[in-house]
C-alpha cells in the first residue's frame, strides 16, 4: 500500500464532499476554568451540501444543500438565508462541518502548519486510517491526525491541550434518503435589520476586519477557542485574542464553513480594502 502525500490527504479530504456518509462526532477537553465537556453529535452527510447534524437527539444543523440552511438559535431552529455567511456553530469547539470538504478544519489548518513526518498506516475505530502530526507554526507543539483510508474524512484530531475529536460508527452509503435532510416542524426566519448603506458598509467592515486578523493568526484562534465549551465562551476567547468586537468574533467563529485557501484570503482583504476607500471617500449624490 502506498503511503499517501499530505498533500494527497488534503486532496481526499476536500473529495470527501461529494460523499453520503454517517457517523458519530464526540468532541471532549476542558475548558478554560478546567471544568471537563464532552459533547456528541450524530450528523449524516449527502453530498452536495446536505448536512443534518444533531445533539441530544435534537436538530441543531439543517442544510439540504448547499445554499441555506437552518440553524439552532435560543432552542428555535431558524433560516440561515443564501448567500449569508452562515452561523454554523452547534454549541462545542468543533462540529461534523469540520470533518469533510472544502469548509473543512483541515483547510484552516493546512496553510501555516507543518507536516511532522510521512503518514502512517493505523487502523481507527475499526477502520484503516492514515494518521500524522502537523507543528503549530511557533514549533513549540503538535496537532495528531488521522484520516479515515477509504473516506478521506478526519476521524481523529488530538490538540496540545488535550482537545480531541474523534469519529466513530462512520458508515458510507450509496444514498441518503432526502426527507432525511428536510424539516417539517416549525422555522423561524433570521430577523436581519434593515440599515442604511453606510451602517451596513461599517458593519461589513467591522466583520471583514476581524476575518482578517483571524486569519494572520489561525493557530491562535484554534488555540483559544479549542479550550471553551459554548458559543459565549468561544466568543469571549476570540474577542480577548483578537481585540475584535463581539460581532466580529461571531464571523471568526462562523469561518468554519468559509473556504480558506489563498484566493479566498486576497479576496476577503480585497473587500475590505474597497469598503474602506469607499467609506473613507464617498460618493457624492447627484
Amino acid at each position: 500500500m502506498r503511503t499517501p502525500s499530505w498533500v494527497e490527504l488534503v486532496g481526499r479530504n476536500i473529495a470527501a464532499s461529494a460523499l453520503s456518509v454517517s457517523g458519530s462526532l464526540r468532541v471532549s477537553g476542558k475548558n478554560r476554568q478546567d471544568e471537563p465537556f464532552d459533547e456528541l453529535f450524530e450528523f449524516w452527510h449527502g453530498g452536495g451540501g446536505q448536512w443534518r447534524i444533531e445533539r441530544d437527539g435534537e436538530v441543531v444543523y439543517l442544510a439540504a444543500d448547499d445554499q441555506s440552511a437552518l440553524v439552532l438559535i435560543d432552542g428555535q431552529l431558524q433560516r440561515q438565508p443564501a448567500g449569508r455567511m452562515r452561523m454554523a456553530w452547534v454549541g462545542s469547539m468543533f462540529s461534523p462541518l469540520d470533518l469533510l470538504g472544502e469548509d473543512s478544519l483541515l483547510r484552516k489548518m493546512s496553510t501555516r502548519t507543518k507536516v511532522t513526518h510521512e503518514a502512517e498506516s493505523v487502523e481507527k475505530y475499526g477502520r484503516a486510517a492514515w494518521s500524522t502530526e502537523l507543528v503549530t507554526p511557533k514549533g513549540d507543539d503538535t496537532i495528531e491526525l488521522a484520516f479515515d483510508d477509504d473516506t478521506g474524512i478526519l476521524v481523529l484530531l488530538r490538540t496540545p491541550n488535550g482537545g480531541l475529536l474523534e469519529v466513530t460508527n462512520l458508515a458510507v452509503h450509496d444514498q441518503i434518503d432526502s426527507e432525511r435532510f428536510t424539516w417539517d416542524g416549525q422555522i423561524s426566519n433570521a430577523d436581519f435589520d434593515r440599515k442604511d448603506p453606510r451602517a451596513q458598509a461599517a458593519n461589513r467592515i467591522e466583520i471583514l476586519s476581524a476575518l482578517v486578523d483571524a486569519l494572520e493568526r489561525p493557530q491562535d484562534v484554534l488555540s483559544a477557542v479549542a479550550g471553551t465549551a459554548d458559543h459565549q465562551q468561544a466568543r469571549t476567547a476570540v474577542v480577548d485574542l483578537l481585540g475584535v468586537s463581539e460581532t466580529g468574533a461571531d464571523a471568526v467563529l462562523a469561518m468554519q464553513v468559509r473556504r480558506f485557501g489563498g484566493a479566498e484570503v486576497d479576496k476577503i482583504r480585497r473587500e475590505l480594502a474597497e469598503l474602506r476607500q469607499h467609506t473613507e471617500h464617498p460618493a457624492v449624490d447627484q
